[in-house]
């Protein structure tokens, strides 16, 4: 195992941090939520297999040494590349000084000696992993995906700031051990037997849509917050998780491996003082242990608490219970508003916002978010510019609304202060900040020729 540094651990920040500039996709482009697969696990008698693991090196069971230094992280980034070079393993895998958050697929053969490195290695160290079963539960496998759900082999591996964004720099917990972690039995009981219970979804809004926990005594979906990404969650603690009821409720956090709530769920807990508990291994962990209490016969279906699909970032989409082939859609679709949980994109350029589309009207439709995104589409044609991305284009209507709801307010403020940097700013620091959005829509008069010149449906008025 290879020796720790002695010396303090450097304090990396993002303008330390050797961050490739190339992109993954081009720009303009977004990660695809759907796949055909063309590597050996097409072929292979067992099939694929997914993984989805972390480690927060501070949290128990902690690294022997935290004091993790640049050198480390080089090693580790290389040990990493070489192993999925070595066995032909997609995925992401993104280091840092705090930890690691991996995600990666390949053939079920090439996972099993991927893991088995790992458990060998210096990062692994102190982690209770000597059976199959702690090993299962710990790399969180999922069947259905391979290399190539991530674009093929192999992963791509980064030294970053952070291992998970939260959108308050340098932020770690005051105490790792100041909320209770409960396994997936656990997390079910409590369910059931806790009262004044506040089941609280830590993911983004597009994740919950199509799939969410809720509790067994009322019926009612969890709490879930409408935020966009992450890096929003402590903006939303302050402005709404933080009241008169400070320190007098249980809350249950949850996302979908877990990784999210490890620093979400303690920061929730010291800005409002309330008990909050957590689910280890997310809601992945929960389904995998929910489709063993059913195989053995101890559970039946319907009995989950969790209802409809697991989001999951990789070009699956999403993933269920294995031991149900009958799960009931909890969304809608975007276009014609059936049941249905098949995910697509808006297709303007620059949004490539996730939207539930079933397949119907993803090959007889044009799917987007809202009006005023086809709107932009359409000026940006007529202008001679149909490339226009994410950077330059304005926040279309349906997004300004959400912000507008999540935050209770819309402030548009003058040219000369809205800045990016300001913005994340607020992120950072966890304080109140106006939401900064332009937004182009319908009412902004698009002549109707302009429309229909570019294919447009005109409803006379």
């Amino acid at each position: 195992m290879k020796e720790f540094s002695t010396e303090k651990a450097p304090d990396i920040s993002r303008s330390q941090v050797d961050i490739p500039k190339s992109r993954r996709l081009p720009n303009g482009f977004s990660d695809p939520v759907s796949f055909t697969c063309t590597c050996p696990a097409s072929s292979s008698p067992d099939g694929g297999q997914v993984l989805l693991f972390y480690r927060y090196f501070a949290a128990s069971p902690a690294l022997p040494n935290t004091q993790v230094s640049q050198e480390n992280l080089t090693s580790l980034e290389s040990f990493h590349t070489n192993l999925t070079q070595k066995h032909s393993i997609g995925g992401k895998i993104r280091i840092a000084q705090e930890g690691f958050n991996i995600t990666v697929g390949g053939t079920k053969e090439s996972i099993f000696a991927y893991t088995q490195a790992c458990i060998a290695h210096w990062s692994f160290s102190n982690l209770d992993l000597d059976t199959a079963q702690k090993q299962r539960e710990f790399f969180k496998p999922t069947p259905g995906g391979c290399s190539c759900v991530f674009g093929g082999a192999p992963a791509s591996v980064r030294v970053t700031a952070e291992i998970t964004p939260m959108g308050v720099t340098n932020y770690l917990p005051s105490s790792w051990d100041s909320i209770e972690v409960l396994t997936p039995e656990e997390f079910h009981e409590r369910c059931h037997a806790e009262p004044n219970t506040l089941l609280l979804d830590v993911r983004n809004h597009y994740e919950s849509r199509i799939g969410y926990f809720v509790d067994p005594r009322t019926g009612e979906p969890a709490l879930r917050p409408q935020i966009r990404r992450f890096s929003q969650w402590p903006q939303y603690v302050n402005r709404r998780m933080v009241g008169e009821e400070k320190g007098e409720r249980q809350i249950l956090t949850f996302c979908t491996g877990g990784i999210r709530c490890e620093k979400g769920a303690r920061f929730l807990q010291e800005r409002t003082g309330d008990r909050v508990a957590t689910l280890k291994g997310g809601i992945a962990g929960y389904l995998m242990w929910m489709d063993e209490e059913i195989e053995q016969g101890r559970k039946r279906p319907e009995e989950s608490l969790f209802k409809g699909r697991n989001f999951v970032f990789d070009a699956r989409g999403s993933t269920t219970l294995e031991e149900d082939d009958k799960i009931e859609p909890v969304a809608k679709c975007h276009v014609c508003t059936n049941s249905s949980d098949r995910l697509g994109k808006c297709r303007s350029k620059g949004c490539h916002l996730v939207l539930v589309v079933c397949a119907a009207c993803e090959l007889s439709d044009d799917p987007r978010c809202c009006q005023s995104c086809l709107d932009m589409d359409v000026l940006a044609q007529a202008d001679g510019n149909p490339d226009t991305n994410s950077r330059s284009r304005p926040i279309c209507s349906c997004e300004k609304e959400r912000e507008a709801n999540l935050w209770g307010e819309y402030v548009k403020l003058p040219k000369q202060q809205k800045t990016r940097k300001g913005t994340r700013k607020g992120l950072r620091d966890g304080v109140n900040m106006n939401i900064q959005v332009q937004s182009l829509d319908s009412s902004m008069g698009i002549p109707n020729e302009l429309k229909a010149a570019f294919g447009v449906n005109v409803q006379a008025t």
